[in-house]
């Protein structure tokens, strides 16, 4: 399991598996999913509110094959998912760039999503005010049931999809500029008990 860091340290390597081979007698070890140090996808597209769902089943689709974890593989494709619809909804064109990051194979030591696009200036500051908001909460639950209530009096979205990431994925939010572009990114990383 992957604990909710608010730094996300580089991670450790992580062993590669390989089945055992019996001798004539005993049946060979079926392999399972693949295991890999680290895996990472990188997506290009114009945001499209149409073709969110689509991306995050590909993603989904992608990592199952490679790590044993639904709980990661869920908060990763829920943290794809909101990002891409805010890039959608806020980006003022151009491409924007999904990123995904698992390292430790099968067994996730780090779990990084991350959308960069165009963002609209007028928006910027909303956006800083809310990932200051989010990273600052002792709670993230109580945090998103505050963010409902405020979505019912919001005349331009719900405002939601970073709470979700928050508290719902369990993942830390961190923003960064790229030149003209903006970064919004989901990070977990193993807890300490996990790393020993």
């Amino acid at each position: 399991m992957l604990n909710r860091h608010p730094n996300a340290p580089a991670a450790g390597q992580g062993a590669t598996g390989t089945p055992a081979v019996g001798d004539e007698d005993t049946e060979r070890a079926v392999p399972g999913p693949r295991e890999a140090d680290s895996r990472s996808v990188e997506l290009a597209c114009e945001p499209d509110l149409a073709q969110v769902s689509s991306v995050r089943e590909f993603v989904e689709s992608y990592y199952k094959t490679i790590i044993h974890d639904g709980d990661v593989i869920c908060r990763m494709a829920v943290a794809a998912h909101e990002l891409l619809e805010n890039a959608a909804k806020y980006s003022t064109g151009g491409l924007s760039r999904l990123q995904i990051e698992i390292r430790g194979g099968a067994n996730p030591r780090l779990l990084s999503v991350s959308v960069s696009n165009y963002a609209d200036p007028a928006r910027i500051d909303e956006l800083k005010l809310a990932i200051a908001e989010l990273g600052s909460t002792a709670d993230a639950a109580e945090t998103y049931q505050n963010y409902m209530s405020r979505a019912t009096l919001r005349k331009d979205g719900s405002g939601l999809g970073l709470a979700r990431i928050r508290a719902e994925a369990e993942m830390t939010l961190v923003l960064e500029f790229q030149g003209d572009q903006v970064c919004v990114k989901a990070v977990a990383t193993p807890t300490a008990e996990e790393e020993s």
